[in-house]
């Protein structure tokens, strides 16, 4: 399925759908969602993970969030602290998760995708050159917030 058959509008759409419902399954931490928010303004971010996106859109899916925040996650998950050494390896893997989980969410409703391996951010980076950016922050009880930030670039 081409944009032209689906308006961009409806993509936008099924991409939030997509990335709330995969953070929901991935993610086993009680949790509340902000409103969305659609910007045009440059990203400053100091640690995360960028997947890209292909297909009926061209855009990134950006993970941000302090490396203690990536760390408890990742004991929510695996159930033991995650090491210093080992914390760019499994942010990229819960990239990869989220990633995987909107890229078969969107397939499912017809929007055809590919991703690119996890790009993992650390320092202070600026992120420019797409069109807009949808983000939401996401608190976790007792954990911390991540911000999960769709840059579109259609």
């Amino acid at each position: 399925m081409t944009t032209s058959e689906v308006s961009m509008n409806e993509i936008i759409k099924e991409l939030y759908n997509g990335s709330v419902q995969s953070i929901k399954s991935v993610v086993p931490v009680e949790h509340e969602f902000d409103a969305p928010k659609m910007t045009t303004n440059p990203l400053q971010v100091e640690y995360g993970v960028l997947i890209g996106y292909s297909g009926s859109f061209k855009g990134d899916l950006l993970i941000e969030a302090s490396h203690d925040v990536f760390s408890k996650i990742g004991e929510a998950l695996y159930g033991m602290q995650i090491s210093d050494d080992m914390l760019d390896s499994f942010s990229g893997e819960l990239g990869n998760m989220l990633a995987g989980g909107l890229s078969t969410h969107l397939a499912d409703k017809g929007i055809d995708t590919d991703i690119t391996h996890p790009t993992v951010i650390s320092g202070d980076a600026k992120l420019t050159g797409f069109k807009r950016v949808l983000e939401v922050e996401i608190r976790y009880q007792n954990i911390g917030a991540m911000k999960m930030s769709l840059l579109l670039n259609q």
